[in-house]
């Protein structure tokens, strides 16, 4: 697809039509052989970018590193972070709600997109929110397209708000005896003054890693570091504590994670003990603050059973599955409600 107009005319000619962009996450794009795919790769590129009023407006096929490229020519970027940035589309990320390690700071893909243009089931092209910040005026659809996996409306062009970035990054990864101490330390770390882009937790030969980051600028960075470190030696059972290059490691959320399966499941903190007792074979981190699981296995059929026992929502992302949906079903009223009035007769997939 090129334009708005050739995605009007498939959804019309086609019984069954489910979205594809770069392809970066495999098992949503497992679909029957009667079902069109709208490709929509070749819808990339900025159509809209005023640094000055942190606003931009990009193509739903267009790369995330291309994005991030343009943004940091004018020192901005997405503070909620979009994984697999040199593989993932932007409407994508959005379609799976795909934020970052950085996201603990500021939020999610729901805090930072203003608008969207779209086309539904019916073939109809609209937008639905705005494309300015202030913009409050009856049901924001969306953002409630973050996350749809292009089963409501298929996204042609999104706008969203963006931040000025911090010149310097400073990483951190604290050492601790156990997830209990390392739990300990997460809250210890929400009540404190300290601003952090990333507080993550991961396992690590028979200890856990709190991968934590703060961003400033060069002539306070350092004193805000040795604070927060001076802080968790006092407060925490802080075994030790190493600065991590600027690498880009830090901050990705899936390093490491190299099984044939890869999964997001939504959890909080203190549910995550009970939880990793099971998963303990598997490859794991837990992030934005532990509100976030992500897992990496080559046996996604115990997985998949974990979840449902723990009523806890997943979403596969690579490896070859039936559905991606997995783990505590998803019943929400509203979402048919939507569906019935964006795709009645069921044609996105």
């Amino acid at each position: 697809m090129n334009s708005v107009a050739e995605l009007q005319a498939l959804v019309n000619d086609h019984k069954r039509i489910h979205v594809v962009g770069r392809r970066s996450k495999t098992a949503l794009h497992q679909v029957d052989s009667d079902v069109v795919l709208a490709d929509l790769s070749g819808m990339r590129g900025i159509t809209e970018y005023q640094p000055q009023e942190y606003t931009l407006t990009v193509l739903a096929g267009t790369r995330v590193s291309d994005i991030q490229a343009a943004l940091r020519k004018e020192g901005q970027y997405l503070p909620f972070d979009p994984l697999l940035p040199n593989h993932a589309s932007i409407g994508g990320t959005v379609a799976c709600n795909l934020s970052g390690s950085r996201r603990h700071r500021y939020g999610g893909i729901r805090d930072f997109i203003l608008g969207a243009g779209v086309v539904d089931g019916l073939g109809r092209a609209f937008r639905v929110g705005g494309v300015v910040v202030k913009n409050a005026a009856g049901f924001d659809l969306s953002k409630f397209l973050v996350g749809s996996l292009g089963q409501y409306a298929i996204m042609t062009d999104l706008t969203f708000k963006v931040f000025p970035d911090a010149p310097v990054f400073h990483g951190l990864r604290l050492r601790y005896g156990s997830l209990g101490d390392a739990l300990n330390a997460v809250f210890r770390c929400n009540r404190s003054s300290h601003e952090l882009d990333i507080l993550d937790i991961a396992p690590s030969n028979q200890c856990w890693y709190l991968l934590t980051g703060l961003a400033g600028f060069q002539d306070t960075l350092p004193q805000r570091a040795r604070q927060f470190i001076a802080m968790m030696r006092e407060e925490t059972a802080l075994l030790d504590a190493t600065e991590v290059a600027d690498d880009g490691s830090l901050r990705d959320s899936l390093a490491g994670l190299t099984g044939d399966f890869l999964v997001k499941a939504v959890i909080s903190p203190r549910q995550i003990p009970g939880f990793d007792a099971l998963v303990r074979e598997t490859q794991r981190r837990y992030s934005a603050g532990g509100n976030i699981a992500w897992l990496a296995t080559e046996d996604i059929g115990t997985l998949k059973k974990i979840l449902e026992a723990e009523q806890l929502p997943g979403l596969v992302l690579r490896g070859s599955v039936d559905c991606p949906l997995i783990g505590k079903p998803l019943e929400n009223l509203l979402a048919a409600r939507v569906k019935r009035v964006l795709d009645p007769h069921n044609k996105l997939v």
